[in-house]
């Protein structure tokens, strides 16, 4: 089995700065959702119809949902992983302690 370390401190600010990244990416996708929309509004016909079925059934999910909750799910998980050091870490140190 490989050694695993995990130095607390820089994990925490990943994880903060990926939350922080998420925030943005979720922000960053609304924005361009509302700039898009908002450029095409003033066409017409069909091909103004099938550009936005496209965008709104392929582009739109993806830019403002699916990739801030992927992001997401990576700080979670991060986060998630960090906690369950701690508690490893804590448990060992108390059975070592022998308490």
């Amino acid at each position: 089995m490989a050694a695993c370390k995990i130095v607390y401190q820089p994990v925490k600010s990943a994880v903060d700065a990926i939350g922080t990244s998420a925030s943005s990416l979720k922000t960053a996708g609304d924005n361009f959702v509302t700039a898009f929309t908002g450029a095409i509004a003033p066409m017409q016909g069909a091909a103004k119809d099938a550009l936005l079925k496209f965008f709104q059934t392929s582009v739109q999910p993806m830019v403002a949902e699916s990739v801030p909750k992927a992001v997401e799910g990576m700080q979670s998980l991060l986060e998630a992983n960090l906690d369950n050091f701690d508690k490893v870490d804590q448990q060992l140190a108390a059975s070592i302690g022998g308490g």
